[in-house]
């Protein structure tokens, strides 16, 4: 049932008061498993099921965002360590940077190039920052990417492209990424076509796990074309109090431009880097799941007030359908994203973040106007994706009430005047 709240206008004309659309049976007709809940000013325009739990999918990312932005900072950027051992190996020690790519590896492998390093016998991949005991919850493994595990030491999203010809031949499909070991070894397994994979998927053989092995081949590839001469084996340690400290490389990403672009491609992975690295920021390494969901709770109940009963968050991305939310919760959320809005990407011209799995079609975000944001959300767990047309139908509603608004407060002036 719609409940709609009706604003009293006793002081216009009656051919300016403007009459609401019965929205009663449209939503109905809309939502059959859902909830709503549209604000203007922060009064409540129209509200279904906004007490009750739904699956938020993606826009608990907006909840993610929130968390690190206060407390990493919005200027925060992610560091990670390179040390030399007295045998001539090299250390590389990691902290969850989410952008840690291609061409940030270049750039550490020519910085290192300029400081005097010429071999390395071998490589040692510190990943102890992070203690994670599973996957985030929801994750199914699959090779999409999507699906991609997070890590303290991980290189493009744990995605790895490639392209695979009809005969065969297996290829880098871009420029700056070699071809690796790894890429011919997936390569193998998949048919011919353009491929963006989750490299943990697929089994290796040897000593590191895949991801690591995607750290380790890369780096190595890198640096030989720096003309560093990379010898001996890679295995997974830690480093020591002896081993010399040659680079600490600081990726050039602020906390605020990797969630816009994490809120604008919906990334997983991405969202878990951050909400982990929040705990950790606020508990201390090793991350694990725990801190991060401690942390999580903690600045949004205790620092802004948010219902603690209305929302249980499992982990960071929205992947997890035990992660529940009610629209009214959601709607204190976007309340406090208020600063951040201009993080959010504009669907028509509406600063929203969407989610989308089996069954579950979401919107959460702001009907805007004279610099205003009004928050909104539309939580759907149904077959019918209906929430464009929802959208729609609120934005309409809002635009109304909002005109309507206006006329109110330009006859109680006249009515000052007079």
């Amino acid at each position: 049932m719609t409940a709609l709240l009706l604003t009293l206008i006793c002081c216009l004309p009656a051919a300016t008061v403007w009459s609401a659309p019965p929205l009663e049976p449209a939503i109905d007709r809309l939502v059959t498993s859902g909830g709503l809940v549209v604000t203007l000013d922060g009064l409540v325009l129209a509200d279904t099921r906004s007490s009750e739990y739904f699956v938020p999918a993606s826009t608990i990312k907006v909840a993610t965002a929130l968390v690190a932005l206060e407390t990493l900072g919005p200027g925060y950027r992610f560091a990670t360590d390179i040390y030399l051992r007295g045998d001539g190996r090299l250390c590389i020690k990691g902290y969850g940077d989410p952008f840690l790519t291609t061409e940030r590896v270049r750039e550490i492998s020519a910085e290192l190039k300029a400081r005097g390093l010429r071999r390395v016998t071998g490589l040692v991949l510190d990943d102890t920052s992070f203690a994670l005991d599973e996957p985030a919850d929801g994750s199914e493994n699959s090779t999409n990417p999507y699906d991609a595990p997070g890590g303290a030491l991980v290189v493009n999203f744990n995605a790895l492209p490639l392209l695979k010809q009809q005969s065969g031949t297996i290829t880098s499909p871009e420029a700056q990424l070699p071809v690796l070991p790894l890429t011919k070894e997936i390569g193998t397994q998949l048919p011919a076509g353009h491929h963006r994979v989750n490299v943990a998927a697929f089994d290796s053989p040897g000593a590191l796990d895949t991801p690591l092995r995607y750290v380790a081949e890369l780096f190595s590839a890198l640096l030989r074309l720096e003309g560093i001469d990379v010898s001996g084996t890679a295995v997974r340690g830690t480093v020591g109090i002896d081993d010399k400290l040659l680079l600490r490389y600081v990726g050039p990403k602020t906390t605020a431009e990797i969630i816009r672009s994490c809120l604008k491609h919906s990334n997983n992975y991405i969202a878990n880097q951050l909400f982990l690295s929040a705990g950790a920021s606020h508990h201390g390494y090793p991350a694990t799941w725990e801190k991060a969901r401690h942390t999580a709770t903690n600045i949004l109940v205790n620092r802004h007030h948010l219902p603690a009963e209305q929302f249980q968050l499992i982990e960071g991305s929205g992947l997890s359908r035990r992660t529940r939310v009610t629209p009214t919760f959601m709607i204190a959320l976007l309340e406090a994203f208020k600063p951040y809005a201009d993080l959010l990407s504009p669907l028509q011209g509406i600063p929203l973040k969407s989610g989308t799995m089996r069954n579950i079609y979401c919107y959460a975000g702001y009907f805007s106007q004279e610099h205003r944001l009004d928050p909104f959300v539309i939580l759907l767990n149904q077959p019918p994706n209906t929430r464009r047309e929802l959208l729609g139908l609120l934005h309409r509603l809002h635009q109304n009430a909002r005109q309507t608004s206006r006329l109110i407060e330009a006859s109680r002036a006249t009515t000052a005047t007079r």
